[in-house]
């Protein structure tokens, strides 16, 4: 009896103090495990303030809400994450494909390239020569493919 007395007692309030906690804990664990129940937790908090439902009511809305957003928001940060992995955030080179540069010395196929602020080896099937501009196609660890611009 003292549980559904607890559980009749809850109201918005309540509902948004559990939103806030799990979505604190979502933040220190980074998982995303924890961001639905918190974002159901707020939209119960939000539905219960307009007093349109009862206690079993948002207990049930806030269950429905978990699993629904679970099971569509789940494939939504998975592909985002995958995105930003594939942006290159942690590999310096791979985000410079494309990036224009310019020769510094280039010989027998092999040199260097000024690319943005950082003069990096390069390797052409092209003969280059120093001054002149080029584009990156590609990247080997920390040698760049490059051509004509």
């Amino acid at each position: 009896m003292d549980l559904i007395a607890f559980l009749a007692s809850m109201g918005p309030m309540h509902w948004l103090v559990l939103g806030l906690v799990l979505l604190i804990a979502e933040m220190a664990s980074g998982t995303t495990y924890l961001l639905w129940p918190a974002v159901a937790a707020f939209i119960t908090a939000l539905i219960s303030l307009a007093g349109a439902t009862g206690w079993l009511a948002d207990i049930s809305m806030f269950a429905v809400l978990v699993i629904a957003l679970t099971w569509f928001g789940r494939p939504l940060v998975e592909r985002w994450k995958k995105e930003g992995a594939a942006s290159g955030l942690n590999e310096r080179s791979a985000a410079l494909i494309g990036a224009r540069g310019v020769i510094a010395n280039f010989a027998n196929g092999v040199g260097s390239v000024k690319v943005q602020d950082t003069i990096w080896r390069a390797v052409s099937d092209e003969a280059l020569e120093p001054g002149q501009a080029v584009v990156v196609d590609s990247v080997d660890g920390a040698t760049l493919k490059v051509k004509r611009a």
